[in-house]
């Protein structure tokens, strides 16, 4: 039995539903009931019951071929979601302003889980800027910006957060960990993190922990990234993260 059964107030189909909706990702095309229950872990025909009642919600959309896209309902609590972030309306144009100045992309995001959510994305026009965009979802534990945001946290937060990433890495998890550590320790020493062709080979990320910004609001944090043709481990190192700490002081002058 699942932890969450045990709980009297825990609605089951709800959360199935949100599993459903959870399963797509920035980019993909229609997803048919099957993949649906193999990304999910629930039975096909518990997913079809789902995918059926999220459709005529509007939650979910028909496609030609059988399968199902995210529906046009989702769209308007994206926006109340983005909009309760008042992080962004300060951070989006200081944002724009780094990105053209520094020709990289620049991201806000925070955690879901074990990922880190864009909410915010600005790109130079140079062709070399990284391409993601807000909702995109990349790994705490690998990534500039999660590590960022792990190292930015009270102790205490951050051993909470340890068996979750335990859970998702398996018997990863411990070489991981090591690099997590250190990562940490880099953080407390230069106040930014750094991934240099670890999460993808080809992009070099530097990033800074933003604290809550607002009473009620979380912690968040901001990366700077550039392909690694264009960008080396000594650049981002001595040009682009004197200027992301630069940026969060800017967005948040009393860290």
């Amino acid at each position: 039995m699942h932890e969450d059964d045990k709980d009297r107030l825990f609605v089951t189909a709800l959360a199935r539903g949100l599993e459903v909706l959870a399963a797509f990702r920035p980019g993909e095309g229609a997803l048919g009931n099957q993949e649906l229950a193999l990304r999910t872990g629930l039975p096909k025909s518990t997913v079809s019951r789902l995918s059926y009642t999220l459709t005529r919600l509007g939650y979910l959309q028909a496609s030609d071929n059988g399968g199902y896209r995210l529906g046009n309902a989702l769209l308007s609590l994206g926006a109340a979601a983005l909009a309760s972030y008042d992080a962004r309306a300060v951070a989006a144009p200081l944002m724009r302003e780094f990105a053209e100045a520094n020709n990289v992309s620049v991201s806000l995001a925070l955690r879901d889980g074990s990922d880190m959510v864009y909410l915010e994305t600005c790109r130079s026009q140079a062709r070399v800027s990284v391409q993601l965009t807000a909702g995109s979802r990349v790994p705490l534990a690998t990534t500039a910006i999660g590590r960022a945001y792990f190292a930015g946290l009270p102790a205490g937060e951050r051993e909470r957060l340890l068996p979750l990433l335990a859970a998702r890495y398996g018997e990863d998890w411990p070489a991981l960990r090591q690099r997590l550590d250190a990562a940490c320790a880099d953080y407390q020493r230069l106040g930014y993190s750094a991934s240099f062709g670890e999460y993808e080979p080809d992009v070099m990320a530097v990033g800074a922990h933003l604290p809550s910004l607002a009473p009620g609001q979380p912690p968040m944090a901001l990366n700077a990234s550039g392909p690694a043709f264009a960008f080396s481990p000594e650049a981002m190192r001595e040009r682009v993260a004197p200027a992301l700490l630069a940026l969060r002081q800017r967005i948040a002058p009393v860290f």
